[in-house]
């Protein structure tokens, strides 16, 4: 292979993981706006909440595959047609206080996963659980 070939796969590299720090980067200040959102909408956020994560795949079994590796670790799974367009949704639940710095942690280990098996981490989402009054 010659020199400038094998500049050019680096460089693809290169960019391919800046692009894939910048996806997650990114994510990281929608974690914090979904949280800051949660919490105006009247949310006791130090509660333990039903987070759902939302993974989008194209063939059902890349979609099976996470769910059942998500499955494993103790996560609720629904797998089910996206509502739009031919895309597999898993979904994936679990009950935790919703903390940036573990919704982040997470976040970047989701898009990897979801990236590495062709498909696309969609964030995640919770109801609003109201503060239960004791002080």
């Amino acid at each position: 292979m010659s020199l400038s070939a094998l500049l050019v796969l680096g460089l693809l590299g290169l960019w391919l993981m800046v692009r894939g720090q910048r996806a997650v980067d990114a994510g990281r200040d929608v974690d914090a706006t979904t949280l800051t959102e949660l919490a105006r909408a009247g949310s006791d956020l130090a509660q333990p909440h039903e987070v759902e994560f939302y993974f989008y795949f194209p063939a059902q079994e890349q979609a099976a595959a996470v769910a059942e590796l998500l499955g494993r670790e103790g996560y609720g799974i629904r797998l089910d047609h996206a509502q739009e367009g031919r895309d597999w949704l898993c979904l994936a639940t679990r009950a935790m206080v919703p903390a940036l710095p573990e919704l982040q942690a997470l976040r970047a280990r989701f898009v990897e996963l979801a990236e590495g098996r062709g498909g696309v981490y969609d964030g995640w989402g919770a109801t609003v659980v109201e503060p239960t009054g004791e002080a």
